[in-house]
């Protein structure tokens, strides 16, 4: 047993199950005494002084009530130069009542710290570690779980390949586990079970470097390139060759519309800004990233488009090759 039993560290790249385990012991204190024994503190813009003083007052006995638990978010120190706030706690620590519970909830921690590692020894700690690609069909199974969302395999299966699992390498993530949990919020709205036609219809694909690379190679019809990224598209896309196919068909088709669309707005005198709202995109970057690429005629974008959209009927209902037919249509 621990020397500080009801102390507990949680930290971790995993910030969704870190809060969701902060939720249940929230929830479990409030069920088994009361809400009014639970205390939130934030280090936000406090200084070293302050932090050990108001965790010092929110440990202090209470004549209200006898439990409490004391959720402190990111009240460790991240540098050994942080001495008042180093000290103020080797104090507190050995004095905190019995009856209480006191969570340091950390967005980072720096364990290579003197005073880390003796906490580590002596207090309850919780490491939320960052979610390896083979490891996020179980993720998101959980996730869903927690969120009361009915989603059956194929559909997990496919939500993961959306969301970037496949696009991961040299061990970073290609995924953000924030946006993976937005979009199952999103398709719990539904109210029904997802299947995997709701996760094609409703997620918009996570792209790789690679097909912005394309979109440049297209606009600047750059044969070489295009059969050399289109290369390395297939070989990032795991499972049916068709239906990367008609992935890549989509996402070419996308910014080919977007670079029209974005072309004809500033012809109108729009600003970026104003492009960006009138699109419904979130902020003037993309339009920024559009305009930067290759310079292409209007013209020769609405032959692009109409071309693509028939190479992707044609993808659908025939069993023409996929790499073949995206090769066709884009030189």
């Amino acid at each position: 047993m621990p020397k500080y039993p009801n102390i507990f560290i949680f930290f971790g790249a995993d910030a969704i199950s870190l809060r969701q385990k902060v939720r249940t012991w929230e929830e479990e204190f409030r069920k088994k005494y009361t809400a009014q024994g639970i205390i939130r503190l934030d280090s936000e813009n406090l200084s070293e002084k302050e932090l050990g003083e108001q965790l010092a007052t929110a440990c202090s006995p209470s004549l209200f009530s006898q439990k409490k638990l004391i959720i402190a978010r990111n009240f460790l120190p991240s540098k050994s130069s942080q001495e008042i706030l180093i000290q103020a706690l080797e104090k507190l620590l050995g004095s905190i009542p019995a009856d209480y519970f006191l969570i340091f909830w950390q967005d980072a921690l720096d364990r290579r710290l003197s005073f880390i590692k003796k906490l580590a020894k002596d207090a309850n700690f919780k490491e939320f570690a960052s979610i390896e690609a083979p490891e996020l069909n179980t993720w998101i199974k959980t996730q869903a779980q927690i969120l009361g969302v009915k989603i059956d395999d194929p559909a997990v299966e496919k939500l993961a390949q959306f969301c970037g699992r496949d696009l991961s390498e040299g061990g970073k993530a290609g995924f953000d586990i924030w946006h993976i949990y937005s979009e199952l919020e999103k398709l719990g709205s539904l109210g029904r079970p997802i299947t995997a036609a709701d996760i094609e219809q409703l997620v918009v694909p996570v792209v790789s470097e690679n097909a912005f690379k394309l979109s440049d190679a297209v606009f600047s019809q750059n044969k070489k390139q295009i059969l050399e990224i289109l290369e390395r598209l297939f070989a990032e896309e795991s499972g049916d060759e068709k239906f990367a196919g008609i992935r890549l068909l989509g996402l070419a088709s996308d910014s080919a519309r977007a670079k029209l669309a974005v072309n004809l707005l500033e012809q109108q005198n729009f600003s970026q800004d104003q492009i960006a709202q009138f699109l419904g995109w979130k902020n003037a970057g993309r339009v920024w990233m559009t305009l930067k690429g290759p310079a292409v005629t209007l013209e020769i974008l609405k032959k692009l488009i109409s071309r693509l959209q028939d190479a992707d009927i044609r993808l659908k209902t025939s069993d023409a090759d996929p790499k073949l037919l995206l090769e066709l249509n884009l030189l």
